[in-house]
């Protein structure tokens, strides 16, 4: 659905973890590092909404310090967006100061969304900048693989058939070479103690690729890629969601220690992360006190201690260690090494927070100690997987200590667009900006703009900074440059969505970043200072920056877009075979990316027999950002046979053809991205009736339902809490319930006698599922007891009909188990377990090699009028356009015009 006034669609990005750039070459890695003459600083503020207000001033500086110190690095595996144990990430990341990442085997597309109407890939965009947000806040670095949340899984066994093993447990292996961490913890353990099946897979995958990562024989071309394999050196398991004596902790990592210079501990900092969760409702509380987290320990290829006090127990995670660790001939380095080491606990000794300059010459010579032992690396004869390994190592340091040393500085470099999209062909300008507290510190000795091959950076003239004295700012460098996008220039997009995906598995692009959240921001600026006598070259990614009236500074990452962005405001039509055909209008909406005005003509291309009024309409965009709608009156043919048809619309702009809707992913918690898809409309062709009945719908926590039933004809009110507190609902025939509104509709339990009143007066109310807080908050009208999360995951579950001569079944369609085919994802979710004797169960089905569940949808009558619950999943069927679920949803809203 294209929405003008919303930058057209729905849709919001990033922080793709900005490696350093050796990471992510596709030579071999040691050939990058050891050609690197200066460093490209990318350990930038990560991009993203959520502000790293712990990566910052003295807190940021401490944290640097004390990575200095420390080769730790830690790997912590899952299956989904919030399965993580992010108190742990924030203690290994923000107390150990190790390297820590989170694996999440998928983005979280198969579960529902509580902010917007995204599903599927669009919430899979959201729940992945979720997670990169709560990284920026608990320290850690986030990885995927290619595999696709399918939805809610009972078994191990469904996962492993919905997935390819290899090609998971490759993108598992990549990783793990790719990060290198000493120690893996695995969130769940492979069993049905996990729950989740895909929790299960998770952790069985985990445990295969400890070993296989190490092995050269397996996923031999990761190597041709320059990746090398890795021998983590311990795997730990964690202890559960519960207590279980079959899985008893060896190790407690201690949470709810406060971080002295932070002022909070780490569980507190996990808690705020774990609050980015938005789309899943996952606000928590930041709590205080003791908290652990219980790990026991799988697999351990260092001599294990009597008692573990840390996972790192039994490695030599020293500066000095790191020749030892990465293989090298004892002594060598040793003195270089201890130099390191010595100068950066120098540094953190000396550290004074309200004189940070004061360690310049202190870091800048830990800079030039670290610069030294990579040159001997590089003119030492050494077995080459030693020397690579020991040079990835030294790359962390090194980095470390050239971005201490920036912010000890007062270094802030800041380039920024002025503009947020470029169009294909277009061009955009760019300023350089440096801000120097400390002038007689450090100087600019180079600006410059990197983009793509074939775009042109050219320097520009410098922008006047108009805006009154109270907006001035007065960088102590600044460079303009006019950056040129070539007319085929890729598009801005999620690299995971740029192919059709293979089953429930994204088809990764060979240049893509794979395992990353997202790619690389497609401009940044690399600016070389000097400081003590060093030349340091900075990486800072370009942003878009506008004020909002009431959030104030927001960023944004420049995004390349076409020049004309064409959609419709549907992308489902349904239509009757029965009858005389019903005339349908389809809005077609154009939007300009470009800079100057653009004439043209917008259209449909309609199937055979079918007729649009008007045919054509003329096209005028006078500037960039300008849009216009227009409305075509479409007509099928006379004679209509059941089948799915397709309607495109398309701009024909000086002789060329757009016919792609941008939609913008964009909520306030993460940063905005743009994805991509045809101006199509599918249209259903189905045998489908419905009575002429009028229709209240009580949105819960976001659906397309009431769209839905507006499809089929009906007239459709949205239910808002006065109406629901003191409107008239006598005027409807029928009240759906949309889901999960016991959750999202305060109004929709504390009025719930209204509704009770609504049909002993002879209403029909149609509750869709919900959790179950509506049986313990005794909403529906007779008792019933829930088991839980009662729900049928296989999507091909035969399902009986219990009472073939209900109207339900009957009225005003004839439905049969042809209905039931071609869902999607789910029968059912959260079933009514045991119901009073007035409920009439309607249907019956079960996953294989589970008893019979007959809860998922029921019917009883309630003094004049009639009550339905039916926990199957409408809501993913009619969005979808699944014929047999508009032929049953007829029949459930028709009910109060059986005859």
């Amino acid at each position: 659905m294209l929405c003008l006034h919303s930058e057209f669609c729905i849709l919001n990005y990033r922080s793709s973890f900005c490696y350093p750039r050796f990471m992510r070459a596709t030579a071999p890695l040691f050939v990058i590092a050891l050609t690197a003459l200066t460093l490209l600083a990318t350990r930038a503020p990560l991009d993203g909404q959520v502000r790293p207000v712990y990566d910052s001033g003295a807190a940021g500086l401490v944290h640097l310090l004390g990575r200095l110190q420390t080769t730790a690095s830690a790997l912590h595996t899952g299956a989904h967006p919030d399965d993580e144990d992010s108190p742990f990430l924030a203690r290994m990341a923000r107390g150990e100061h190790a390297r820590a990442a989170y694996l999440s085997l998928t983005r979280g597309e198969g579960g529902q969304n509580v902010i917007g109407p995204e599903l599927f890939e669009g919430l899979g965009v959201i729940r992945t900048e979720e997670l990169l947000q709560a990284r920026l806040l608990d320290g850690g670095e986030q990885f995927f693989t290619r595999a696709i949340d399918y939805g809610f899984s009972k078994s191990m066994t469904e996962a492993a058939a919905k997935w390819n093993e290899q090609d998971v447990l490759g993108d598992v292996v990549r990783v793990i070479r790719r990060f290198r961490p000493l120690v893996i913890h695995s969130r769940f353990g492979g069993t049905p103690a996990d729950g989740h099946g895909q929790h299960q897979f998770a952790g069985y995958l985990t445990r295969l690729a400890f070993s296989a990562a190490a092995d050269p024989a397996r996923f031999p071309e990761q190597l041709t890629e320059g990746l090398r394999p890795w021998r983590a050196r311990k795997l730990y398991q964690n202890a559960g969601f519960r207590p279980d004596p079959t899985n008893e902790p060896t190790l407690q990592v201690q949470t709810g220690v406060v971080d002295p210079v932070i002022g909070r501990s780490y569980a507190a900092i996990a808690a705020e992360g774990r609050s980015q969760h938005k789309s899943q409702e996952m606000g928590s509380l930041e709590l205080l006190g003791p908290s652990t987290s219980g790990l026991r320990l799988l697999e351990g290829r260092v001599s294990a201690a009597a008692t573990e006090m840390s996972i790192f127990d039994g490695l030599d995670t020293s500066v000095p260690g790191l020749a030892a660790l990465a293989g090298l001939p004892a002594g060598m380095l040793a003195a270089d090494l201890q130099t390191m080491d010595s100068i950066a606990k120098q540094a953190l000794r000396e550290y004074r927070p309200l004189e940070p300059e004061r360690l310049v010459p202190v870091l800048a010579s830990g800079l030039r100690a670290t610069r030294t032992a990579r040159a001997v690396l590089r003119s030492t004869a050494v077995a080459e997987d030693a020397r690579a390994e020991t040079d990835f190592l030294l790359a962390f340091k090194e980095a470390d200590f050239a971005e201490a040393l920036i912010q000890a500085a007062g270094v802030v470099v800041d380039p920024l667009a002025d503009e947020e999209t470029v169009a294909q062909g277009g061009s955009l300008d760019v300023t350089v900006r440096t801000f120097l507290a400390h002038p007689d510190v450090a100087s600019v000795t180079n600006a410059a703009v990197r983009a793509p091959e074939r775009w042109r950076v050219e320097p520009a003239p410098a922008a006047s900074n108009a805006g009154g004295p109270f907006r001035r700012e007065v960088p102590s460098a600044a460079t303009r440059y006019r950056v040129t996008v070539p007319p085929d220039a890729a598009l801005s997009q999620p690299y995971f969505l740029a192919r059709p995906r293979r089953g429930d598995l994204y088809e990764w692009p060979n240049a893509a970043p794979r395992g990353m959240g997202f790619e690389a921001p497609v401009l940044s600026a690399d600016v070389t200072l000097s400081l003590a006598g060093l030349a340091v070259t900075i990486s800072r990614p370009v942003h878009y920056r506008f004020a909002d009236p009431v959030r104030g500074e927001l960023r944004r990452d420049v995004h390349v877009v076409p020049e004309l962005s064409v959609g419709l405001d549907s992308d489902l039509l349904i239509v009757s075979t029965r009858g005389v055909a019903r005339e349908q209008r389809l809005v077609v909406s154009a939007r300009s990316f470009a800079r100057g005005p653009v004439t043209g003509t917008l259209r449909l291309r309609l199937p055979d027999g079918w007729t649009s009024t008007p045919a054509s309409s003329p096209l005028s965009l006078p500037s960039i950002s300008d849009a216009a709608s227009v409305a075509f009156v479409v007509r099928p043919p006379a004679r209509r046979t059941p089948g799915t048809l397709v309607i495109a619309a398309e701009a024909e702009v000086a002789g060329r053809v757009f016919s792609r809707r941008v939609a913008a992913v964009a909520y306030p918690h993460i940063q905005t991205h743009r994805l991509y898809s045809p101006a199509t409309v599918t249209v259903r062709v189905l045998d489908l009736e419905v009575a002429p009945v009028r229709v209240g719908y009580i949105m819960g926590s976001g659906d397309e339902v009431p769209e839905a039933l507006t499809r089929m004809g009906l007239d459709v009110t949205l239910i808002d809490p006065n109406t629901l507190a003191t409107g008239d609902l006598s005027r409807f025939d029928t009240v759906v319930v949309g889901v999960r509104a016991s959750e999202a509709r305060p109004d929709f339990v504390a009025y719930h006698g209204r509704l009770l009143d609504y049909m002993e007066r002879g209403g029909t109310l149609i509750v869709q599922y919900q959790q179950t807080d509506y049986v313990t908050r005794n909403l529906p009208p007779y008792p019933v007891q829930s088991p839980g999360n009662s729900r049928v995951t296989d999507e091909t579950a035969s399902v009986r009909v219990l009472a073939p001569t209900h109207p339900v079944f009957t009225f005003p369609n004839r439905i049969t188990s042809a209905d039931f085919e071609g869902w999607i994802q789910e029968r059912n979710l959260y079933s009514f377990g045991t119901f009073d004797p007035r409920y009439v169960p309607l249907l019956e089905s079960a996953d294989p090699g589970e008893p019979p569940q007959r809860g998922g949808e029921v019917y009883a009558e309630v003094g004049k009028g009639r009550y339905v619950y039916t926990s199957y999943a409408w809501f993913r069927q009619l969005r979808a356009g699944v014929p047999g679920a508009y032929r049953q949803f007829a029949n459930l809203v028709s009910l109060s015009k059986t005859p």
